[in-house]
């Protein structure tokens, strides 16, 4: 069982990376307030100190993030990398609240306010 601090988020969408050098496509499996999950990238991208941006629609909304790059899986010719976000905006931040379960969310658990 994964122990993570914030739940993560099925998702299924395209997600454009810059890299400092070019572009490449990607999915993005998985979000949390913190973090991503990219699938089906191209072995290499070139990342700056292991920053990139991540550039996708999610529930209607545009997104450029700068993520910094923090574990790589390669699964056959493509990668799936694992980043956090480096600087969230609001939008963001409301925007995978309004995705999260209710019992993810600390202060919305009534159980765990009244035990």
């Amino acid at each position: 069982m994964e122990k993570r601090k914030h739940a993560r988020i099925n998702s299924n969408t395209e997600v454009h990376i810059s890299d400092q050098a070019g572009f490449c496509t990607g999915t993005l499996k998985d979000f949390s307030r913190f973090g991503l999950c990219i699938t089906d990238l191209p072995r290499r991208i070139h990342t700056e100190n292991g920053f990139f941006e991540a550039i996708f629609t999610c529930s209607d909304l545009k997104f450029k993030l700068l993520v910094e790059e923090k574990w790589i899986k390669t699964e056959g010719l493509a990668n799936m990398v694992g980043a956090v976000i480096d600087n969230a905006s609001w939008n963001w931040t409301e925007m995978v609240m309004q995705h999260e379960s209710v019992d993810d969310d600390v202060w919305g658990n009534q159980q765990l306010l009244h035990a």
